[in-house]
C-alpha cells in the first residue's frame, strides 16, 4: 500500500503549482510511519519533511505562567485564572469584557499586582509556548526541503520552522498523512474474528442492522469512532439514529459552529411543520437536513442558487472554510448580498444568512468527509455490538500505556459481562486477544508485552517455544526460555503481574528463588557455547540442569502487596483494588468517580464545572513538596481510584493538618473545589481525611439469627497429585482470616470431603482459573 501511495504522491511534487490543494490520506496508525520511511527512502532524506505546530499561549495559560515568572504565589495565580470563563479559544480581553468576567474585571480594577499580571499575560497571549509535531502534515520537495524552508528538530524528527499555513502560501503541497488508530483497531477485530469465522469481511457489513443503531440511541458508544464524548452521547440518545445518513449527520453536526444548530435540527426532525426558510431558493438544499446547514458541500450550492456564483468562485469559498479564513470570507459578503438582492431576498435577510454561514463555516465539515468517517464509525459500532469480546480487545491493546483508559475500557468489558484476565505465560498473546476454552464464554486475556520490562522479542519467542508444547511449570519456562536471552527483570516482573499464577505456586516462593534458577540455567547455556567440561560431566548432554527445584516454605505476599506488585508489573491490578478494604467507609461518604470528573473536562460536557465542590476517594500513587513564596511548604498529590486518577493541589493549611499520612499508598477522601486550565483538571483540597478500614467499623447488633457460615465445595481427582496441590495454592492466595467463606475439597477417588481449614475471598478470577484446571462445574458454592 505504501508503494503505490508513494507512486501516487509523484504526480504533486511540483512547489511551483501554488493553486495545489492539499492532499489527505488517512491511514491506520501502525502504517502511517512505514509511509514516510518509503516516501522518505524514495525521494531523500532531505526532500521529505514534517510540518511544524506551534502551541500558543492561550488566556489562562499565560495568566499562569506569568504568575510563576512574577514569582507569585500558586493560590494568587489560580484565584485569577479561574475567574477566566471556560470557552473555546477566549482571549483575556473578551473575559475582561464579558457577563461572566465582572469577578476578573474587577479584580484587575482594584488589585495593582492582578493589574500588572493581566496586563504582562495580555502581551505574551497567543504567543508559541512550545512547539510540537504537526499530527498529519508532511511535505516532499523537488529541490531539498532547507531550499525552501529553514528547519528545526523535535527530538528525532526534522520539521519545517514554517507551520502549515506559511508551507501552504510558499507554493508547496502539504499532505496530511494523518494516522487513525481506529483503523488498526479495526483491522486487529477481523485478524481475531477470522480465526472463528475466516470469509469475515467488514467491508461487506450490512449498514442497517438495527442492533447496531439501538445501541448508539441508548448511548453505549464507548470505544466508538467519532461517538465516544458525553457530548455527542447525549446528541445521539435525541436523535435516535437509525441509517448511516444520521451518522454522517451527527459527525457534522458535533463540531463549534455547527453545534450551535443541534437544537433546531433536532426539533425540525422531531416536526417537520416547524422548519421555515428566508428564501424558497434554500429549500430543496436543505430539506435533507431538517432545514439546518450541515455541511461545506450545502454551503457551496448556497452561493451558488441564492448569490449566482460559478463552480470555481463556489470552490473558492470551499477552500476559505476548509482553512477557516473568516477574514476573507467577510471580503465576499458584498458579492453574496448583491447576488441575493436581485434573486428576491431582503438585504437584511440576506445578511442574516450570510453572517450564519461564515460563522458556520469556521469548523463546518464537508460530507464527504462526514461521510467517509461515518462509515468508519458505523464499522466500529458493528464490531462492537456483534463481536464485543474481540473489538475490546483490540480496543485495550491500542490504550496500552494509558492508565485512565485502559481502566476505563475494562470495567467496561466487566459491565457487560466479559472478564479481562492477568498475563499469563501459556495463554496470553501478545497483546490484549479473546480466549474460549470448550465451549464457555468468551474473556479477554492480559497481553504480555504489555508487562512492563518484557520486550517484544522476548514475547515472541514465548509464544514460539509453548507453540512446541506448553509450559509445564515455572522450571519448565526458566529451563526453554534460557537459550532465548531470557533475563531478572522480565521474569521479575511476570511473576509479579501473575503470569505464572496458573502454576499453582506461590508468587512469594518464585521471587525467592528465580534468581537462582535463571542464573544456573545461563550457566549451562554458558558452558555449551564455550564447549567447557568438567570432571564430573558423564555425558555428552551437557544440557541438562536441574529442573525439579524445592521452593521455599514461606507464605504468599499480602493481598495489598501482591496488588501493588500487580500494578507495578502491569499498570492494573487483577486481584482486587487497594481500595476494597475502604468500602463501607466509602459507600458513607458516596463520592464522585474521578473518571467522571476527567471526562467531563475532556469532553466539556458541563456535568462538572470549575469551583465545584467534590469529595473524591482513592490512593495516594504519588507526592511531591513545594514550596511557596512565603517559605511554607505545600504538596502536589496524585490521586487514583479504580477507574482514573488527578492531581489534588494541598495547601500549607491543609498539609499542616493532613500532611502526616499523605504518603504513598495511602488511602484518603480529599474535599475541594475542581480547577479546569490547559494542563488538566485538579482538585484544590480543603480537607483530607485518611478511609477507615472495614475492619475499623463496629459490627451492628445483631437482631436476627446467625446464617450458618457459606462453604465452597471443590471436586478433586484426588487429595495427593499435582493438580490438588495447584488447586491448593491457588485457592491459599485468597486466603483471608475474616471471610465467612470456608472450603470443602471432595476427593473423586476416596469418594470423601476434607476441609482445607483455611477461610477466603472468592473471586470471579479464582473461580475461573480453578474451572481451567479442573473443569467448568467443579466449583460450587452453598
Amino acid at each position: 500500500d505504501s508503494i503505490a501511495y508513494g507512486l501516487m504522491f509523484e504526480r504533486f511534487l511540483n512547489p511551483e503549482r501554488v493553486s495545489m490543494p492539499d492532499i489527505d490520506v488517512d491511514f491506520a496508525d501502525d502504517r502511517r510511519h512505514l509511509v514516510i520511511e518509503y516516501l522518505t527512502r524514495k525521494y531523500g532524506r532531505d526532500h521529505v519533511c514534517q510540518i511544524i505546530t506551534y502551541n500558543t499561549l492561550a488566556a489562562k495559560a499565560a495568566v499562569r505562567d506569568c504568575g510563576r515568572a512574577l514569582g507569585m504565589s500558586y493560590s494568587e495565580v489560580d484565584a485569577v485564572a479561574r475567574l477566566i470563563p471556560q470557552r473555546l479559544k477566549i482571549t483575556i480581553k473578551d473575559a475582561l469584557e464579558a457577563p461572566d468576567g465582572e469577578g476578573l474585571l474587577k479584580l484587575y480594577n482594584s488589585d495593582e499586582k492582578v493589574r500588572t499580571l493581566i496586563d504582562t499575560a495580555m502581551s505574551i497571549e497567543g504567543m508559541p509556548r512550545n512547539i510540537s509535531t504537526h499530527a498529519a502534515g508532511v511535505v516532499i520537495t523537488k529541490d531539498t526541503v532547507d531550499s525552501y524552508v529553514p528547519l528545526a528538530t523535535n527530538g528525532d524528527a526534522v520539521l519545517t520552522q514554517y507551520d502549515m499555513d506559511a508551507v501552504s502560501k510558499l507554493g508547496l503541497v502539504k499532505f496530511d498523512l494523518l494516522g487513525i488508530k481506529y483503523l488498526t483497531i479495526i483491522d486487529n477485530t477481523v485478524e481475531q474474528i477470522k480465526r472463528e469465522i475466516p470469509d469475515f469481511d467488514v467491508y461487506s457489513v450490512p449498514v442497517d442492522c438495527d442492533e447496531v443503531y439501538k445501541m448508539i440511541t441508548a448511548g453505549d458508544s464507548e470505544g466508538l469512532f467519532q461517538l465516544e464524548s458525553a457530548g455527542m452521547r447525549k446528541l445521539l440518545t435525541q436523535l435516535k439514529p437509525n441509517c448511516i445518513e444520521d451518522i454522517i449527520a451527527a459527525i457534522a453536526l458535533y463540531r463549534p459552529g455547527p453545534m450551535d444548530s443541534i437544537p433546531k435540527y433536532l426539533e425540525n426532525r422531531a416536526d417537520p411543520e416547524k422548519i421555515s426558510y428566508s428564501t424558497p431558493l434554500l429549500k430543496d438544499i436543505l430539506d435533507i437536513t431538517n432545514g439546518v446547514v450541515v455541511y461545506q458541500e450545502q454551503v457551496m450550492e448556497i452561493f451558488r442558487t441564492v448569490a449566482g456564483y460559478t463552480y470555481g468562485k463556489a470552490d473558492i469559498v470551499r477552500r476559505l472554510m476548509s482553512k477557516k479564513k473568516s477574514e476573507e470570507m467577510e471580503e465576499h459578503r458584498g458579492i453574496f448580498v448583491k447576488g441575493a438582492l436581485e434573486r428576491g431576498m431582503t438585504e437584511s435577510d440576506a445578511n442574516e444568512l450570510f453572517d450564519n454561514l461564515a460563522g458556520f463555516a469556521k469548523y463546518a465539515f464537508n460530507k464527504s468527509h462526514a461521510a467517509s468517517y461515518a462509515f468508519l464509525t458505523y464499522r466500529t459500532a458493528y464490531l462492537k455490538c456483534k463481536f464485543f469480546p474481540e473489538y475490546m480487545a483490540s480496543l485495550l491493546t491500542s490504550e496500552l500505556g494509558n492508565f485512565s483508559k485502559t481502566s476505563w475500557y475494562i470495567t467496561h468489558c466487566q459491565r457487560n459481562g466479559i472478564n479481562v484476565l492477568p498475563p499469563d505465560v501459556n495463554e496470553s498473546g501478545k497483546y490484549f486477544s479473546v480466549v474460549k476454552k470448550d465451549g464457555k464464554k468468551a474473556m479477554i486475556r492480559f497481553g504480555l508485552f504489555a508487562v512492563k520490562n518484557v520486550g517484544s522479542a522476548f514475547v515472541d519467542n514465548i509464544i514460539i517455544e509453548r507453540s512446541r508444547a506448553p509450559f509445564t511449570g515455572f522450571d519448565d519456562f526458566v529451563h526453554r526460555m534460557a537459550k532465548y536471552d531470557s533475563n531478572k527483570k522480565q521474569m521479575e516482573f511476570l511473576i509479579k503481574c501473575g503470569a505464572f499464577d496458573s502454576f499453582g505456586i506461590y508468587r512469594s516462593r518464585l521471587l525467592a528463588v528465580y534468581e537462582e534458577m535463571l542464573d544456573a540455567e545461563l550457566d549451562v547455556k554458558r558452558r555449551n557455547i564455550t564447549g567447557q567440561m568438567d570432571m564430573f560431566d558423564v555425558s555428552d548432554n551437557v544440557n541438562i540442569v536441574k529442573t525439579n527445584y524445592t521452593y521455599p516454605e514461606i507464605p504468599e505476599f499480602s493481598l495489598k502487596d501482591m496488588l501493588n506488585f500487580e500494578k507495578e508489573a502491569s499498570g492494573l491490578y487483577f486481584s482486587g483494588h487497594l481500595l476494597d478494604n475502604f468500602s463501607k467507609n466509602i459507600k458513607d461518604i458516596k463520592p464522585v468517580e474521578i473518571s467522571d470528573i476527567v471526562s467531563s473536562f475532556e469532553n466539556d460536557n458541563g456535568k462538572y464545572t470549575e469551583k465545584q465542590h467534590v469529595a473524591l476517594c482513592g490512593i495516594i500513587t504519588r507526592r511531591i513538596n513545594k514550596n511557596t513564596k512565603k517559605g511554607d511548604m505545600m504538596a502536589f498529590i496524585t490521586l487514583e481510584d479504580r477507574f482514573s486518577e488527578i492531581e489534588a493541589v494541598i495547601f500549607p493549611k491543609v498539609l499542616n493538618s493532613s500532611g502526616a499520612y499523605l504518603l504513598p499508598d495511602t488511602a484518603v477522601v480529599v474535599y475541594g473545589d475542581l480547577s479546569f486550565d490547559e494542563e488538566g483538571v485538579k482538585i484544590l483540597a480543603s480537607s483530607v481525611l485518611k478511609l477507615r478500614e472495614d475492619s475499623e467499623y463496629t459490627p451492628e447488633p445483631k437482631t436476627e439469627k446467625k446464617t450458618d457460615k457459606k462453604t465452597m465445595y471443590v471436586k478433586l481427582p484426588d487429595f495427593e497429585g499435582e493438580v490438588y496441590k495447584r488447586a491448593v495454592s491457588l485457592i491459599s492466595i485468597y486466603e483471608a482470616d475474616n471471610s465467612v467463606y470456608e472450603v470443602v475439597i471432595y476427593s473423586e477417588k476416596d469418594k470423601k470431603y476434607n476441609r482445607a481449614n483455611i477461610k477466603i475471598t472468592p473471586t470471579k478470577l479464582l473461580v475461573h482459573t480453578l474451572e481451567d484446571l479442573i473443569g467448568k462445574g467443579n466449583v460450587i458454592f452453598k
